[in-house]
């Protein structure tokens, strides 16, 4: 029998409610002090604070392994590495505030933070999301307030109590970085309504992002994957294969840019599958495809029990007889018609394989799995052919298009010019705010004083002076202004609290 009582339930939902306000509340005397920085004091502490959890990545993977039982150690390691090592050197040539001119335009602009930021934390990537809106906030010089996932909310406390005690060993204010240790629906809602926060970075499932765009306050927010990998018939099937069951099996496939499901040009299907089995992939017969859709879409619904899962246990529980060390289940799709439940997002292993006789009629698949999820996302193309991987990206409504490459590594940068990232923008198809990849730009505002230029913009821009500037146009103004300026940007936001 349950020990809690109603009213144990009751105080329990005001007492997350009462610490959204209270956290916010702190939140904004931080976000003051931090609004003082230079934009080369935020950076440093930043590093100061990454290199402080560097050598906590392996613990924090094992704990959100853990708890959360999503992913794999190995892999949670990497990212929460990746999240110390990269973010804080990522922008160090990008001004993320503070004072700058534009001579070709006579423009000085005045960079502004955000102030306080609420970050929603999602179930794959829980803590290297964590560490990774943490220091984009301190480049920026915004205060930060976290709402975990529940399924992961032990590991996410300790890692935030544990950055926020090197923030404030690096010379950072108490309360820049907090977390909402009751993450309630209700007091997440409050959190995202309250007048006090100034923007809202939602990494998590769509609901809640949905909600954070229903808050009234500006939020930045990301969609859903779903991704399509299209095989042509000059595509390096060796090369493909290992790719394809490197990407499946990351994290157990917990991803969001994960492939979902892979579409075969008919010529080269038969050499392809064999090559996925060689990488440890195990394709499946249409009965057993049949059984393992059953047990991750019972009832046409996805069972969030296989998301991050191994591919031995999702078999296993479906009824399915694989070896222990398989990698991916291959699950082909006869008969591909709108409304099919495997062109679904899987966040698994699990794989589709659905045999095409073209592009043409791989488009056409995508866009079914449109219907479901993953507008705005990644999408992948393994082709010998430049124009038509191009042809594959205006057709379709994926805002990242990985050419022969990895779509879960290269979509946010590992061997292509996109820019590195946790928090994927999914763009007005997958009904985001932002199409690109997240970074700490987007948690500044510039004020920009324009002072008398003849013939204005347009003439600028017919003299190419309004083209992007280049280094040399790019000046700072004197330390002395700089300093003032800065002190009257702390003022107004002081004003507007």
């Amino acid at each position: 029998m349950s020990s809690l009582n109603p009213i144990d339930l009751a105080d329990h939902d005001l007492a997350a409610l009462q610490e959204a306000r209270d956290l916010l509340g702190r939140a904004r005397q931080a976000a003051a002090t931090l609004a003082l920085w230079t934009p080369e004091e935020a950076k440093r502490v930043a590093k100061e604070v990454a290199a402080a959890l560097l050598p906590r990545a392996e613990f924090y993977a094992e704990w959100a392994v853990r708890e959360s039982r999503i992913g794999k150690v190995a892999d949670k390691i990497a990212k929460n590495q990746i999240a110390c090592t990269l973010t804080p050197t990522a922008w160090d040539k990008v001004a993320l505030g503070g004072v700058r001119r534009n001579d070709a335009l006579r423009i000085v602009e005045i960079g502004r933070p955000a102030g306080v930021v609420v970050g929603l934390s999602n179930s794959t990537s829980p803590v290297a999301t964590i560490i990774f809106k943490t220091i984009l906030c301190l480049m920026t010089r915004n205060a930060l307030v976290i709402s975990p996932h529940p399924v992961a909310l032990g590991c996410c406390t300790a890692v935030t109590h544990e950055l926020q005690a090197a923030i404030e060993k690096a010379g950072g204010p108490a309360h820049a970085l907090q977390i909402l240790t009751r993450p309630t629906v209700e007091a997440t809602g409050v959190l995202m309504r309250d007048a006090r926060t100034d923007v809202i970075l939602a990494t998590g499932g769509t609901p809640m992002v949905r909600a954070a765009y229903g808050s009234g306050n500006p939020a930045i927010g990301v969609g859903s994957g779903n991704v399509p990998i299209y095989v042509d018939a000059s595509a390096d099937i060796e090369a493909v294969a290992k790719t394809v069951v490197v990407d499946k099996n990351f994290d157990h496939g917990s991803p969001c840019s994960a492939p979902s499901v892979l579409l075969l040009h008919t010529s080269i299907a038969a050499q392809m599958q064999q090559a996925l089995v060689r990488q440890g992939a195990h394709v499946r017969t249409e009965e057993e495809a049949q059984k393992i859709q059953n047990h991750a879409f019972p009832g046409g619904k996805f069972n969030g029990k296989v998301v991050g899962r191994p591919a031995f246990e999702i078999a296993q529980a479906a009824g399915v007889q694989v070896p222990q060390d398989c990698q991916a289940l291959v699950c082909p799709i006869a008969n591909p018609q709108a409304g099919h439940v495997m062109f679904k997002e899987k966040l698994s292993p699990i794989l589709g394989c659905v045999v095409v006789p073209g592009m043409d009629q791989a488009i056409e698949v995508a866009r079914l799995m449109l219907q479901h999820s993953g507008a705005g996302h990644t999408s992948g193309v393994h082709t010998a052919n430049a124009e038509q991987a191009v042809v594959w990206g205006a057709a379709l409504d994926y805002y990242r298009v990985v050419v022969n490459g990895s779509t879960v590594h290269d979509s946010t940068g590992a061997n292509t010019g996109l820019p590195y990232t946790f928090t994927i923008g999914t763009g007005y198809a997958g009904k985001s705010s932002v199409d690109c990849n997240v970074g700490p730009e987007l948690l500044v505002n510039w004020k920009r004083v324009a002072f008398p230029l003849p013939g204005g913009w347009a003439g600028a821009m017919a003299s190419g002076a309004a083209l992007p500037a280049a280094p040399g146009q790019l000046s700072t103004l004197t330390p002395e202004l700089q300093a003032t300026v800065l002190r009257i940007v702390q003022e107004e936001l002081e004003h507007l609290r």
